[in-house]
């Protein structure tokens, strides 16, 4: 767990890495980190639920995810065999057709399963209800098989025809996705089942026992698939006797370095429709852990899990570079101390994160005193990517806080594309970072019914939609501004202080850059806390701001209007045709929305994270 400074109440969240990808067919997406015109990165856009999978050869299978989130937007939602707890309902997204990521970027197309290399998971939308006669295609050759296709989410099993270039949704009668791209390379395909055994090969037809042999054993390159058929059910959720550090999961082998490396990375991964459950929320501190050892546990890929933690269910405590976590339902109701459900550790232990497409939901849920310095999400790097994320219905002080108590501020840090609800102080705090270094970006986010206490039981907070707390621990200040656009912020600050608000920005050298975002203040609610440094000033223009009264004279061009939200009782913040947001952003970097679809669709940019579709 990263080390704490008690002595400072407010700490930040810091997101980096933006995702961009090649086009096809007029569709922007991809993944990598850029930055853009409006000082951040261009986005891929769009958001994904993976409720409901369906194989195309007739069986069904959840696996660890199912259900969607709040607002039209999400990630994985919830195990249906390990207790977790799916995704709020929401609204189906409205989009055309759009990749967003992979869970794997590279893998061998042959081996495994009747010899037919590796299953790969893409997310996105626009894919339809059945695969019908749609296809994938891998650098110009079609996939072998598709285990599972939903509107949402494609898995499906390279075989021989697999070439390196791009991945490639085709879907009759909506035309061609954009592009992703792939390699196609060397490496081991292993599995583990409930009933194998240790002392066998791994391989397909005398597989694994235990999650951590498979851990211990593969090498750079390798897929260890956990489960060998849908409906498989798995867990570890004893402590890990490899690596005995409080963990169902230490990443060391047998305290040792366990890494992959850049271009051929260790992967853990729920074979389709199989639910695989890591941890425990009582009696094991944590999860996944690469313990603070010597030694380095760098590239690795864990997709669609079920982890679990009593206090962290992901700890990257220890040198953790590069790793993609994607599609994973994570959840700690008994999380307190100064901690996150998700950390790691400080400076560059993890650079190159790519958080994608998770739900962490129901932190510290379950305790009776909440505490201001345990969170959802909470890291201490640089160079990090949170994407198209749920993070929902905890007792936390913050869903996300980036804060660097032992290193200097931090930056490269890109939040998209997420859903953030129910939490007690603030949905996004941006603690210590300094964006001259490095772009700090928030963008397509859906924020809503955050800040609204009750003051921790170590005293009182911030309590708004996104804050930039401008902490500095060590080194120098930082400057320049923090870009937030295209965002939507619904019923921030409830909670009503001092401290409240839909936006709060601490004095200090680092400023706000706000465009196209929309707000919408409900009773005692204000678009700033009252407490915002005015110095430096919060700047932007073409925001629409409704409901909190006069509106900040540092924004120019706002809109002052009703939304016309298509249903706010049940969170869906999609504009009608009627609303005064369409047409009235300015050009910004993200150039699709939350749901995928192309900015603009007329005149403009729509202001917030949804464009009209027309």
């Amino acid at each position: 767990m990263l080390n704490r400074v008690c002595s400072v109440l407010i700490n930040l969240t810091v997101l980096s890495v933006l995702v961009i990808a090649t086009v096809a067919t007029g569709c922007s997406s991809g993944s990598g980190s850029t930055t853009g015109t409006n000082g951040g990165a261009i986005s891929t856009g769009g958001t994904f639920s993976t409720g409901g999978t369906t194989s195309a050869g007739g069986s069904t299978g959840g696996g660890t995810t199912g259900g969607t989130s709040g607002g039209g937007t999400g990630g994985a939602g919830g195990s249906s065999n390990t207790g977790g707890t799916s995704g709020s309902t929401s609204p189906a997204p409205t989009t055309g057709l759009s990749l967003f990521f992979s869970d794997l970027t590279s893998g061998p197309n042959s081996g495994g399963q009747s010899g037919k290399g590796a299953y790969v998971t893409v997310f996105g939308n626009g894919f339809g209800d059945t695969q019908g006669a749609s296809t994938v295609t891998i650098g110009g050759g079609t996939a072998d098989n598709y285990p599972i296709w939903t509107k949402t989410k494609i898995t499906f099993q390279l075989g021989g025809s697999a070439k390196t270039g791009a991945i490639v949704v085709h879907v009759v009668g909506n035309g061609d996705s954009n592009a992703l791209p792939f390699t196609v390379r060397a490496g081991a395909i292993y599995f583990v089942t409930e009933n194998g055994n240790d002392s066998n090969d791994g391989s397909f037809a005398n597989p694994w026992k235990t999650i951590p042999k498979a851990k211990n054993a593969i090498l750079a390159g390798d897929i260890a698939y956990l489960g060998k058929s849908a409906g498989d059910t798995l867990a570890q959720t004893v402590e890990d006797s490899s690596s005995p550090y409080r963990c169902a999961l230490g990443m060391s082998t047998n305290d040792g370095t366990n890494s992959g490396t850049a271009n051929a990375p260790k992967a853990l991964v729920a074979y389709p429709g199989a639910s695989v459950t890591i941890g425990v929320i009582s009696g094991l501190e944590r999860g996944i852990l690469t313990p603070a050892i010597t030694g380095t546990f760098d590239h690795w890929v864990i997709s669609q899990l079920s982890i679990r933690g009593e206090t962290e269910a992901i700890d990257l405590e220890g040198g953790a570079v590069d790793w993609r976590i994607v599609g994973n339902d994570i959840s700690c109701p008994n999380g307190s101390g100064q901690s996150g459900c998700v950390t790691g550790g400080q400076g560059d232990n993890t650079a190159g994160l790519k958080f994608l497409g998770n739900v962490v939901h129901d932190a510290a849920a379950s305790v009776t005193t909440i505490t201001k310095y345990y969170h959802g999400i909470y890291f201490g790097s640089d160079h990090i990517e949170l994407g198209w994320n749920t993070v929902r219905d905890g007792k936390t002080c913050r869903a996300i806080q980036f804060h660097d108590s032992g290193g200097p501020n931090e930056f490269d840090l890109v939040v998209h594309d997420n859903v953030i609800h129910g939490t007690v102080c603030d949905g996004l705090n941006f603690a210590s970072v300094d964006p001259s270094q490095g772009a700090v970006i928030a963008y397509n986010n859906v924020i809503y019914d955050v800040g609204q206490g009750p003051d921790p039981s170590d005293g009182s907070s911030d309590y708004a939609c996104i804050y930039v707390a401008n902490i500095t621990n060590q080194g120098s200040p930082g400057s320049g501004n923090v870009q937030l656009y295209n965002n939507t912020l619904y019923n921030c600050g409830s909670r009503s202080t001092g401290s409240s608000g839909a936006i709060a920005l601490a004095s200090g050298p680092v400023g706000i850059q706000m465009d196209d975002n929309l707000i919408v203040a409900l009773t005692n609610e204000g678009y700033f806390s009252s407490d915002t440094g005015s110095s430096p000033k919060i700047i932007g223009s073409n925001n629409l701001l409704y409901g909190g009264g006069t509106l900040p004279s540092v924004l120019t061009s706002s809109v002052s209007d009703d939304p016309m939200f298509v249903a706010t009782t049940s969170h869906d913040f999609h504009l009608t045709s009627t609303s005064p947001a369409v047409d009235h952003g300015k050009t910004t970097s993200a150039t699709t929305d939350i749901d995928g679809n192309l900015r603009p669709q007329g005149s403009a940019f729509d202001i917030g994270a949804y464009e009209l579709v027309k």
